[in-house]
């Protein structure tokens, strides 16, 4: 899909996760993992990696540099991926506790507290976040 306000990417998976792993301070190997992006006049402006499946769950690792429209097309498919193709229950995201903007727009995605990991990240508890099928605005009917 390409709009003035981008173009959803959906086959560049090494492309978008060097660029989420640079946004969010991953370091190593995602495993076996799945990534798509939004770029704008050549340039990522959004992407996810979606990594540690175990057929039910997954971990959602999310980066916007700039929002914009295509925020909405690149988390129905991120919803599509995870819940109709990939069939999982749930979708999981990890956020530190210090990063409370982060926090609140995960929230606004759909995603809700799970619970709180007591010094999980470096400066700061981890909270955990999940987002269901059933609550995910998201997912478009099949």
């Amino acid at each position: 899909m390409d709009t003035q306000y981008g173009k959803l990417i959906y086959t560049e998976k090494e492309r978008f996760s060097i660029w989420v792993a640079k946004q969010v301070g991953h370091e190593g190997s995602w495993g076996d993992f799945y990534a798509l992006g939004v770029e704008h006049n050549g340039e990522i402006i959004a992407g996810v990696v979606i990594n540690n499946y175990n057929h039910t769950n997954a971990t959602a690792h999310i980066a916007i540099a700039k929002p914009n429209r295509m925020i909405i097309p690149l988390f129905r498919a991120v919803a599509d991926y995870a819940f109709n193709v990939c069939k999982l229950k749930r979708l999981t995201g990890m956020v530190p506790t210090n990063e409370p903007d982060t926090i609140n727009f995960d929230k606004h995605l759909g995603f809700v507290e799970e619970f709180i990991m007591k010094d999980a990240a470096p400066d700061a508890d981890m909270m955990v976040l999940v987002l269901w099928p059933a609550n995910c605005r998201w997912l478009l009917e099949v």
